[in-house]
């Protein structure tokens, strides 16, 4: 009944629309990407009017106007993406340039996964009404095994996230198994999700599986409980696919934090122009002084075994795609040699080493959050939200397509080729001037 009710809302809009001839914004000459299909739709004109995609058809036959109006030339539009694996900035003074760089790489959705309770303020300033800057999705500040939490704690902590509108609770471990049953009867009263590591008590071992897959966690990262399982493994897959649980794989953090690049290689890696000599010198050193630390030998053996940890991930990770359980995707930009935004292609190509195809890479990181979160984006579809990035390039026949993103639509402004290019160069500029400053 009600996707009737929508159906016919939407068929009115469409007609009162047509009758005014206007929309806010026609997108001309474009190429839709379909991410389901995996299929390209040739040449069509996609009129947004509030920020809603109303009207999408072919180009020749179209006689859309709009108060603006873009001619794109045959480039390809998909959905936006999202990194559903982020550590917001330490301070608010790096917060711009944190979003900066997400949307020169056409990300336009983050989830926080090392929450803080000021991210509330920075999500009412930052994400207002007229913002462009990326949309904020927040977890209360993480707990961890060193919590001896108290009846009364818990239910101040799950009620003051929930009054404030936090997405989620984060677990990184957890002290003992009664402290989580607590925990997950309180999220479950006032229908508050968990998420993030699968819980290990401070004794050391793992959550016992059906307390854990009897409560309110809704998100699995990093493989937790999956990657280096022999004799769980199997039932664990069956308890997250009966569970609708998603998985964030996280795979980048594990390759680049493998030791595998050289000290000449990992300064050219994916993004590291827009890190200061300055950083980059100290990371290095930081490596340096680890390697020596434990020798030659060690390192190597350290990398062999590193490198067959993540071929055992892109195993796993193919099952749970065969299996139809939901991943998100993000390389959990958080440590050296990594860059928010820039990595997204990081982990996009890593990902094909599971055997994913391209577009089931892409929804990882635009449908499934949708989905996640259930939003009304990630596919370019009359009655979705305008959320979307033109392309130069068939991004279903290379990835490497999203290294080059000519436009960012969302949230009722567009960022052109120039507008992005400039930002870009501000960045990099920021850079130049931090690294001289140093010297």
């Amino acid at each position: 009944m009600q996707k009737t009710i929508l159906f016919v809302a939407l068929l009115l809009v469409q007609l009162i629309y047509a009758q005014q001839e206007k929309y806010d914004v026609v997108f001309k000459n474009v190429k839709l990407v379909s991410l389901d299909k995996n299929t390209i739709t040739e040449l069509q004109s996609v009129a947004v009017t509030k920020g809603k995609i109303l009207v999408i058809e072919n180009t020749k036959k179209s006689k859309l106007k709009g108060v603006k109006e873009f001619d794109l030339k045959g480039h390809y539009i998909m959905p936006s993406l999202a990194d559903a694996h982020v550590h917001l900035p330490e301070e608010e003074t790096d917060l711009k340039r944190f979003f900066e760089l997400n949307l020169i790489n056409g990300v336009t959705k983050l989830r926080s996964m090392r929450g803080d309770w000021k991210h509330i303020e920075w999500r009412n300033k930052y994400n207002n009404e007229n913002s462009f800057y990326p949309k904020l999705y927040l977890s209360a500040p993480p707990i961890s095994r060193n919590y001896d939490l108290t009846t009364e704690q818990i239910e101040a902590f799950v009620k003051g996230a929930k009054a404030n509108k936090m997405e989620f609770i984060k677990i990184l471990s957890i002290k003992n198994q009664d402290i989580f049953k607590e925990l997950d009867s309180v999220c479950k009263k006032y229908e508050m999700p968990l998420g993030g590591h699968f819980p290990r008590l401070a004794s050391g071992i793992s959550l016992n599986d059906a307390v854990f897959f009897n409560s309110n966690y809704n998100s699995i990262e990093h493989l937790g409980g999956l990657a280096g399982e022999t004799t769980l493994l199997n039932s664990r897959i069956k308890a997250i696919k009966e569970n609708n649980i998603y998985v964030c794989p996280t795979l980048s953090w594990y390759s680049i934090g493998s030791g595998q690049n050289s000290f000449e290689e990992l300064p050219k890696l994916t993004g590291m122009e827009f890190i200061s000599d300055a950083t980059m010198q100290e990371w290095l050193e930081s490596t340096k002084k680890y390697r020596e630390k434990i020798g030659d030998q060690a390192y190597k053996d350290e990398v062999v075994s590193e490198m067959k940890d993540l071929d055992q991930k892109y195993v796993i990770i193919e099952r749970l795609q065969k299996e139809g359980i939901k991943m998100l995707l993000s390389p959990d930009a958080s440590s050296k040699y990594m860059l928010t935004g820039a990595n997204m292609i990081t982990e996009m190509e890593l990902l094909k080493n599971a055997k994913l195809s391209n577009a089931e890479i892409l929804q990882m990181a635009t449908r499934n959050f949708s989905d996640f979160f259930k939003g009304n984006y990630g596919v370019l579809e009359v009655g979705k939200d305008a959320d979307f990035i033109v392309l130069e390039t068939n991004p279903l026949k290379d990835l490497k397509a999203l290294t080059k993103v000519n436009g960012v639509y969302f949230n009722e402004q567009f960022l052109d080729k120039s507008q992005l290019e400039t930002m870009k160069q501000n960045l990099l500029q920021t850079t130049n001037d931090q690294s001289v400053k140093n010297e």
